[in-house]
């Protein structure tokens, strides 16, 4: 055991707290993932009654359209199986000492037993000593490898938004 395990001998409580920290950036990334999806659902339908027409209308209203599948693919449970998907999470490579426990990018960047490891470290100590615990763990890396999927998904629908939304506005002037 290290030092600071006498501090706080409950790796299981902390464990879950780390676990509902994951599950909640789940659920925040999905509620903005939905969000989006259904403003560009309802600006796709606002641009194509309103605006007039042109090549930055088109441009905006494609653009728009690649976000809907990209949105219902990321808000679907394919998106939450516990394989490694490599596209959309951080390689092995990209670990660093700078790295927080705490951030779901962080976490998901690790395999499970170096974060068992890891953890047992940073918790101070009883998280190696039974199979419980290590599934605890295992359950946190699931949530924060499906948060960092949501989370890079959410982002290139982000990037997708904001050129549709300079499209109509490069239309607006225009006009």
């Amino acid at each position: 055991m290290s030092v600071s395990s006498h501090l706080n001998p409950e790796p299981e409580r902390r464990l879950w707290i780390m676990y509902e920290n994951t599950r909640r950036a789940l659920e925040w990334t999905d509620i903005k993932l939905g969000a989006l999806t259904i403003f560009a659902a309802f600006q796709m339908a606002l641009i194509r009654f309103i605006s007039p027409e042109g090549l930055a209308s088109y441009a905006a209203i494609v653009l728009l359209a690649v976000i809907l599948p990209i949105g219902i693919l990321a808000l679907s449970p394919l998106i939450e199986m516990p394989i490694r998907a490599p596209l959309l999470e951080p390689g092995a490579d990209k670990r660093g000492s700078s790295d927080c426990m705490l951030a779901v990018g962080d976490i998901a960047k690790h395999p499970q037993m170096e974060l068992v490891i890891l953890l047992d470290k940073y918790l101070g100590g009883g998280i190696t000593a039974t199979q419980y615990h290590e599934d605890i763990v295992g359950q946190i890396l699931t949530s924060a490898r499906i948060a960092t999927r949501k989370r890079r998904l959410f982002l290139a629908v982000c990037v997708l938004a904001g050129i549709a939304q300079l499209c109509l506005i490069g239309q607006l002037f225009r006009h």
